[in-house]
């Protein structure tokens, strides 16, 4: 059977007449792996058009050729097309303010893993027995809620600021080491996942669990992304919708004990000519791409291994409590994975109808809690940001704005509160300007804002409680620059 199946297909919408999504799937170095790509263009039609071509292009071409490590080499591509959008942005008027967002994959059968890297708020799923995951997460003011579990799925995908997004590939030079600029990272790939890269115009429309129902059928892959998209378009299409799919066939190697000591694996593998790579006709998916054949024929005899004695006796008894205790422990996880309610956030599985099963994952950063804080009285709870690290200040700020309501900051754990809330550095803003803080309160801390750069901070509505060091100034004022200057409004600290 084939290693790998791959497909994809983009079709306009119901509507609009153009397209400005586009994709990559075709096998790459090996015949165990494949280079996964989707592309929205962001900037109007002319320009999100352009910005996706480039995007794809650019990454079909940095990854022709192995240079080292995938998911560096990876991370390198994506930062060779941001730069390569920039930089004809930069010169040519028409397409100033283009740019795009992406998701881009490696899928590596033969080494069980993918690599990915992720801007914006195309997606990744993995699926898996039944179970559709997302495994990136959208930089979008409402995908960070979402993800957060503070708002339904249904929700997000109605809400009307859902197209806000945080991140964008194209609107300025980026370095591969730029904070807060690419999700990247490796996930598993066992024998039989799926993968599914999309872009937002089909997850706007139809819900995981819609789409775990289709995947779960028996249908050729290509026909699977054509049901898919299909599907958006029957929900209302209002955007481009871009599918692509990707099935690990690898089979485990069989394994047959012989003579009760010894382990036989018998593994014929067969090189077979690699199809063309999908077009991109809007209409109609391409064949299925096999990445290689690989056949897996289990001994010809197999030895049963039997004990006699007393020895038996001592196993039968051993066998069983095993199995009373594998019993006890699916009985405790399943009443208590019954009581805290269905899968996890991220993932979909098959339900019966009119089961809710397309809750989301908690997020490392946010506890999707909304408790009132005590201390000075706000007109509104705020919702709780609770998190594991520092985070920019413009992104903290852009969520608050988002959700029109003031913030809590809290640390995701109590006693790993070491470290400062929210940082302003050079990707916060330039010397001089003057940040505006709003709508903040910062709880248990042991720094509250750490600035790195000569700016203005200006404090609008902000409450620092049981913080050690609510504005930590790592600036060394020189001839140049004055250091920091702070003003606050109606701030208070406790």
């Amino acid at each position: 059977m084939k290693t790998i199946l791959i497909s994809g297909n983009t079709h306009p919408g119901m509507r609009r007449t153009e397209n400005e999504d586009t994709y990559t799937c075709r096998p790459l170095w090996t015949p165990d792996q494949a280079l996964l790509v989707v592309v929205d263009g962001v900037g109007g039609y002319a320009g999100g058009k352009r910005a996706a071509a480039i995007a794809r292009e650019a990454i079909d071409q940095y990854m022709q050729t192995p240079k080292g490590d995938t998911l560096t080499m990876l991370r390198e591509a994506v930062i060779f097309a941001n730069n390569r959008i920039a930089e004809e942005r930069a010169q040519n008027p028409k397409y100033s303010e283009m740019c795009c967002v992406l998701t881009a994959a490696v899928a590596d059968a033969g080494a069980g893993a993918v690599y990915f890297v992720h801007v914006g708020d195309t997606r990744m799923y993995r699926y898996r027995k039944g179970v559709l995951q997302k495994l990136t997460k959208d930089h979008s003011f409402v995908g960070l809620r979402e993800d957060a579990g503070e708002i339904t799925e249904r929700e997000a995908m109605s809400h009307p600021q859902r197209n806000q997004i945080l991140r964008e590939v194209g609107s300025t030079i980026h370095r591969i080491d730029d904070d807060d600029f690419m999700q990247y990272g490796r996930e598993e790939l066992l024998p039989g996942d799926g993968l599914l890269l999309c872009s937002d115009g089909l997850t706007d429309m139809v819900t995981a669990r819609q789409i775990a129902e289709i995947l779960a059928s028996g249908a050729a892959l290509n026909t699977k992304v054509n049901n898919i998209i299909a599907l958006a378009n029957e929900a209302g299409g209002h955007d481009n919708i871009t599918v692509v799919l990707l099935k690990n066939n690898r089979t485990k190697q069989t394994v047959q004990p012989t003579n009760g000591t010894k382990v036989k694996k018998t593994v014929k593998t067969k090189n077979g000519a690699i199809a063309s790579p999908p077009s991109t006709d809007k209409n109609s998916a391409p064949p299925e791409q096999p990445a290689t054949e690989t056949t897996t024929q289990p001994s010809a005899k197999s030895t049963t291994v039997k004990k006699t004695g007393g020895g038996n006796k001592w196993v039968k008894w051993n066998v069983l409590v095993i199995v009373l205790l594998a019993v006890s422990c699916w009985f405790f996880f399943s009443q208590k994975e019954k009581a805290n309610g269905r899968p996890g956030r991220n993932e979909a599985t098959i339900a019966p109808a009119g089961e809710d099963t397309g809750s989301k994952m908690p997020s490392s950063i946010f506890s999707g809690q909304h408790a009132a804080p005590s201390g000075p009285v706000v007109e509104k709870a705020p919702d709780t940001m609770r998190l594991t690290g520092p985070k920019n200040i413009t992104d903290v700020q852009h969520f608050a704005d988002s959700v029109g309501n003031n913030l809590l900051l809290m640390p995701a754990k109590e006693k790993a509160n070491h470290f400062a809330a929210v940082e302003i550095n050079k990707s916060s803003g330039r010397a001089g300007d003057t940040i505006v803080i709003k709508n903040l309160r910062l709880k248990g801390f042991e720094t509250g804002i750490k600035v790195s750069i000569p700016v203005h901070v200006k404090l609008e509505n902000t409450f620092f409680e049981n913080v050690k060091y609510p504005v930590s100034n790592l600036v060394k004022p020189d001839t140049t620059n004055k250091g920091l200057s702070v003003q606050m409004t109606n701030t208070e600290i406790q």
